[in-house]
Order: structure tokens, then C-alpha cells, then sequence
């Protein structure tokens, strides 16, 4: 039997529609989700849905990540990546959790993180959002 993941989508706080654009780098928390088209990096503290019109161009760390759409791209999840029955991913991911759903299509390696490595992981993306902040900031 397969396993149920509930992603309230009601909660969305940062939206990129369809037939929006984005390029450049992303970062931020709370739930996003991109149903258009966004090409760059992005750095986001919870979970992303990337939906079934949405396509993403570049590498992503997030909590936990629901793929309906297609990532050309690495992933990182803390959580749990899921490639939803038309989701696409092509890219390596680091992940604590994986979940392929029946015509979900994966390319590239997975690595399943251990607890330590999680939170090296977070510890590395803490470092990495403070360097971010302080350029574009300061």
C-alpha cells in the first residue's frame, strides 16, 4: 500500500504561478510552491511543492520537497523528497527519505542522509544563508 503524504496547500506563503517567470536565487521559509518557471538556486527552510505545470531549473535544499512538476537540478531534503505519478526529477539528491510514486520518473544518484548527516547538512545551509544574508544586506 502506498503512503499518504498530506501537504495543506492552503498554507502556501510564497507562490510563483503559471505562467510566471522567475530567474535569480531564491531563499526564504514557509511553504512556497512553483507552478511557472524558475531557474536558479534555491535555499528555503520548509517544504516546497514544485506542482504539475511548475519546472525548476537549478539546485534546491528544503525540508521536505513534493515534486508534480519536473527539477533539472540537485535536491537536499531534511525530510522527504516525494516524485509524484507525473513528477520529474534529473539530478543527484541527498535526502533522509525518498518516495517514487507509480510513473514518477527519477534520473541521477540518491543518497539517503543518516541523522549525523542531516544535521551537518543544516549546519552547512545555516552558513550558507548567513553569507547570503549579509551580501545582500550589508
Amino acid at each position: 500500500k502506498g503512503v499518504s503524504i498530506n501537504v495543506n496547500e492552503g498554507e502556501i506563503e510564497t507562490l510563483i504561478g503559471d505562467g510566471c517567470t522567475v530567474i535569480g536565487s531564491l531563499k526564504g521559509e514557509d511553504l512556497l510552491k512553483i507552478d511557472g518557471y524558475f531557474e536558479g538556486n534555491i535555499i528555503w527552510q520548509d517544504d516546497i511543492i514544485i506542482g504539475a505545470t511548475g519546472y525548476c531549473k537549478g539546485d534546491i535544499s528544503c525540508k521536505s520537497a513534493y515534486i508534480s512538476g519536473k527539477v533539472e537540478g540537485n535536491i537536499c531534503c531534511e525530510g522527504i523528497l516525494a516524485v509524484e505519478s507525473y513528477g520529474k526529477v534529473f539530478g543527484d539528491v541527498n535526502v533522509k527519505n525518498i518516495i517514487i510514486r507509480d510513473g514518477g520518473i527519477f534520473q541521477g544518484k540518491c543518497t539517503v542522509l543518516t541523522p549525523e548527516e542531516i544535521t551537518t547538512i543544516e549546519w552547512y545551509y545555516a552558513k550558507i544563508i548567513e553569507r547570503l544574508m549579509s551580501f545582500y544586506f550589508y
